[in-house]
């Protein structure tokens, strides 16, 4: 079976969830259920690819406590950042919460007005991060679940030196492109239903749902009439 081919498999496998989770009507509850599906499917992808390369002598080098990758731009799209807030909502008190906004907010300064490649040069750790550890791991977006590193030691120079050119620092390729389709078909089936997807960094995402008061439920109203 060639890339495009698999590629194939792992968008409609995204387009799939969402579609199965929403076909009823679009309701915060099912929408929310549906992001909890995609995140389970991707972590037992990668739990079994890790397993596998563990066995062939090539492990992944991320452990808890090492964040290098934690101070680089991540993107996420509206979904994620929403599904981040209600876990917040839930799980932090008000000092906590008010804390990751304040950090959301110092960051988003470095990156607001920069184009996307000056951006990706940026490393300041994200709001997230608390001594070492994501302080949101259950709820965190695609594009941290899938960017597994083989070498730590690639993971700190591109924190120390980034945009020196490198193109690869160490990654596992297939947990990257599989997330990525199953995450592009989940999306695109929320888009021809009618939501307003939006890309940006975490930082700015997820202060600016913050400050606008934006929920799951709003963003379904302003979206599409729920059935």
């Amino acid at each position: 079976m060639d890339k495009k081919e698999i590629d194939r498999i792992f968008y409609r496998d995204g387009y799939r969830l969402a579609y199965s989770c929403l076909e009823n009507g679009a309701t915060a509850a099912r929408l929310t259920e549906g992001i909890r599906q995609l995140y389970a499917a991707v972590d037992d992808l990668l739990d079994s690819f890790l397993k596998r390369t563990a066995a062939e002598g090539k492990p992944a080098d991320c452990k808890n406590k090492c964040s290098w990758c934690c101070h680089q731009a991540v993107l996420a799209v509206t979904h994620e950042f929403l599904y981040i807030r209600e876990h917040i909502k839930g799980h932090f008190d008000e000092a906590s919460s008010s804390l990751i906004l304040e950090k959301a907010r110092n960051k988003s300064m470095l990156t607001l007005h920069k184009p996307l490649k000056e951006q990706l040069m940026v490393r300041s750790p994200c709001p997230f991060l608390d001594s070492g550890s994501c302080s949101v791991y259950v709820a965190r977006p695609m594009a941290c679940r899938i960017y597994l590193s083989s070498s730590v030691g690639e993971c700190k120079r591109d924190h120390d030196d980034p945009g020196n050119g490198r193109t690869n620092v160490g990654l596992f390729e297939f947990p990257l492109q599989a997330g990525r389709m199953l995450n592009e078909g989940f999306v695109a089936y929320l888009k021809q239903t009618g939501f307003q997807v939006t890309e940006l960094s975490m930082e700015q995402g997820y202060s600016s749902m913050v400050t606008q008061g934006q929920t799951m439920d709003d963003w379904i109203r302003r979206s599409i009439s729920p059935q």
